[in-house]
Parts: C-alpha cells; structure tokens; sequence
C-alpha cells in the first residue's frame, strides 16, 4: 500500500510538471513586453531606439575660453584644453596655519608618529560645557572627557 501510494505522488508530480511545460505560452501583458523590449524586429533590424532619443537638452552656451563639444553625449558640454585652462586646485597649507593644531599625547604610541610625513596630526577638540581635552592612555590625540 506505501509503495502504491509513492508511485501515485510521483506521478502526479510528473504529470503537473508536463502540463506546465505544454501550458509555458506567455500571457498577453508578457508579449507586450517582449515586443517592446526586444533587440531585433523579425528582418533583423535593430528594435532598440538610441540611448539619447527621448533625452530633451536645454539652451545653454558656453563662456570663453570654452567651447561646446558634443562628441557621443547627448547633450554636448563645455570644453577648454588644459593649456588654455588648468584644472590643478591644489592648494598647499602650512602645518598649523589655522592655529588648532595641538601637539600629540605625551603617552602616544609609536604608530603615532608614522612613516615620515604621515605623522597624525592633532587638533583642539571643540568640548562640551562641563569637558575638558583629555589624553587617554594610548590615544595620539586628546579627546573630551568630563573634568
């Protein structure tokens, strides 16, 4: 009787199984996608419209030394060569040019100090009413702690 009752379920298993596959046409709603998001019509061609086709620019110009390009964007941009226009912003501080800078923990281990420039670098705490710059047993920097 078990094994009767095992060969049953097993194919009623194969049986839902076959009637899935023979009913695996797509609903209508899901046919519509495919047309609509397919990569070729049925000559071949391309279905699929340009990236920038449904993009709108605006007017806009740009100011000298710069030019507009429109090179593979769908809008275009403005655009200097670098000798026209440099882009290098760096700007170098001083250590301490701000004044907030503070020294390190006396008791600051030696990864404190780092490989030659690369040293930590300390700045006043801005401490809360009742706190004061504390230095912790291994910290590099003070920090607040209540007085």
């Amino acid at each position: 009787m078990k094994s009767f009752a095992i060969t049953t379920l097993f194919a009623f298993m194969a049986m839902a199984a076959t009637a899935t596959k023979l009913r695996g046409r797509d609903t209508p709603e899901e046919q519509k996608l495919d047309m609509e998001y397919r990569e070729k019509d049925s000559f071949g061609a391309t279905a699929l419209t340009p990236a920038c086709s449904k993009v709108e620019c605006g007017e806009y110009s740009c100011p000298s030394p710069f030019e507009l390009k429109v090179d593979g964007t769908c809008c275009g941009y403005c655009w200097a060569p670098d000798h026209v226009f440099g882009v290098d912003r760096h700007e170098l501080t001083e250590y301490n040019s701000t004044g907030n800078a503070v020294e390190q923990c006396e008791g600051a281990p030696s990864t404190c100090q780092g490989p030659g420039v690369n040293a930590v670098r300390c700045f006043t705490p801005s401490c809360r009413e009742g706190e004061t710059p504390h230095c912790a047993p291994t910290a590099c920097c003070p920090v607040c702690a209540a007085s």
